[in-house]
């Protein structure tokens, strides 16, 4: 009886089913949350995509760019000297005409050191135009920075390692030294040194 009894009791109990309000709140929270992440993934891709498409515009203005300057420089490179090569070309003409009229005319030596001497005038005029400029070395001191000493003078008349000779004239390009000239530089007699030697000694003693 007993057992029975609890069957029946088991068979009127109500069954309670399951919460189909809490599983579709659940359902439409997760599919909200995932199209919510979708458009956050779109929103990035587009971001991306757009800074992508950003650093190649970047890049290839940068190529272009790099490119031309380039083309600038070797362009530079090449007509850099277009100014002092217009500068030469009445020197060079007025030189061959100069050869061409003591030629036809027999001219004498006079007038072609004449016509030498004034084209000779012309070309450092030239020069000095683009800062090429000649400076002045006899009787200077020497200086390694500015001479290039090629022989000893023997001489009393000046201080010795004064540059009393000049082989070839240094010039300068705007305060550059372009080229060294090439000097004798004074240096005193031996008879000279001994002296000054024997002063010295002399002086010591006493």
């Amino acid at each position: 009886m007993t057992s029975e009894n609890d069957k029946i009791q088991e068979e009127d109990q109500e069954v309670i089913p399951p919460d189909v309000g809490n599983q579709t709140e659940q359902s439409a929270a997760t599919g909200s949350s995932i199209e919510s992440l979708v458009r956050e993934l779109e929103q990035k891709t587009n971001e991306a995509a757009a800074a992508n498409d950003k650093c190649l515009r970047t890049y290839a203005d940068f190529e272009n760019y790099r490119k031309r300057m380039q083309r600038e420089i070797a362009d530079f490179r090449k007509y850099a000297n277009e100014q002092f090569a217009l500068e030469l070309l009445p020197v060079v003409d007025h030189m061959g005409l100069a050869l061409k009229h003591a030629g036809e005319s027999g001219e004498t030596v006079q007038g072609m050191q004449q016509g030498v001497e004034q084209v000779y005038k012309q070309l450092r005029d030239a020069l000095e135009k683009i800062g090429v400029k000649q400076f002045v070395a006899e009787g200077e001191p020497f200086d390694p920075a500015r001479h290039d000493a090629m022989m000893q003078v023997v001489t009393d008349e000046v201080p010795e390692n004064t540059v009393m000779q000049v082989m070839q004239e240094g010039y300068l390009y705007h305060e550059k030294v372009l080229r060294h000239a090439k000097v004798g530089v004074s240096k005193k007699s031996d008879a000279k040194r001994n002296d000054k030697h024997k002063h010295v000694d002399v002086s010591l003693n006493e």
